[in-house]
């Protein structure tokens, strides 16, 4: 069972902790990434001719929302390079402990695809699981490992809790168009449709790991009716978690904010600026909504 590890350390066997490692597209609060055995390989924006990591220095999330408000060019983004992925590895496995290291979704990302190959490469005992999620949905399931490993669970306990946090969660995305994810690569006009013609206001939900559009239609109104929906459901199940991501839109989020905790006192509700990657596919102005389930 998961609790198998502490027989070990009673009979004085030495074991070899187990290093987290994600990406930079997730969401953790800076209490998270002091406290918690985690390493953020960053992702890369690229504007015009220079290249910035998406580590929250070398381009912040104010910067790039001038760059999305006065920019006729949608800035670029790329996965960590193998490098990058196989210099944290050999680092973290150098006194011999192991690293298991969640990504973002394939759907969205190449990451997951680096990171593997980097593992292959890397004299480390690395595991490297496609989260199928992102931002504060993929925090869940880094938060949740890192827990289990700063206690000193086995790998089977750690991959199980994330087994089951992937499938307790739903993430839900609110867009005022679908120009960004359209012109970035992200969501085919197909599955766009008509809604990045005429600017209908959008919901969309990640399914199986995938962005898909759930609801569209005309105005704030309806999007308020989808939000109000999203806070119906999130009132009955009752999450012990929410994450909300906002791009420049602080103020929606705060209300939602409140409106879950008057409902539910002991719910944790966190709240987050989405970084640059996030802001370039999602545009001004969009909000997540993310919760977990027990």
């Amino acid at each position: 069972m998961w609790f198998n590890w502490l027989t070990a350390l009673t009979k004085g066997v030495l074991l070899m902790a187990i290093q987290i490692v994600t990406d930079s597209t997730v969401q953790l609060t800076a209490e998270e990434l002091a406290t918690l055995p985690i390493t953020v390989v960053p992702l890369i924006v690229r504007i015009g001719n220079q290249e910035y990591f998406n580590d929250g220095q070398d381009i912040t999330n104010t910067e790039i929302l001038t760059h999305l408000i006065n920019d006729t060019e949608l800035p670029k983004t790329s996965q960590p390079s193998i490098g990058q992925f196989l210099e944290v590895f050999d680092r973290l496995g150098q006194n011999g402990d192991s690293v298991l290291c969640l990504s973002l979704t394939h759907f969205l990302s190449g990451t997951v695809n680096a990171a593997r190959q980097a593992a292959d490469m890397s004299a480390t005992d690395v595991t490297v699981i496609d989260s199928l999620s992102i931002d504060r949905g993929l925090a869940f399931q880094v938060i949740t490992a890192a827990k289990l490993a700063k206690n000193g669970a086995p790998l089977e306990a750690i991959i199980a809790a994330v087994d089951l946090h992937r499938s307790h969660t739903k993430i839900y995305v609110f867009l005022n168009t679908l120009e960004n994810l359209i012109k970035g690569g992200r969501l085919s006009k197909a599955a766009g449709g008509i809604a990045s013609l005429l600017n209908i206001k959008v919901m969309g939900e990640v399914v199986d790991g995938e962005l898909q559009v759930a609801a569209k239609g005309r105005g704030k109104k309806f999007l308020n009716k989808q939000i109000d929906a999203v806070i119906d459901d999130i009132k009955a199940v009752s999450p012990a978690k929410v994450g909300l991501t906002h791009v420049d839109n602080l103020t929606t989020v705060s209300e939602i904010s409140q409106r879950i905790k008057a409902a539910l006192p002991e719910t944790l509700v966190t709240i987050h600026e989405a970084g640059p990657v996030i802001s370039t596919y999602t545009g001004i102005g969009a909000l997540a909504i993310e919760y977990y389930t027990d």
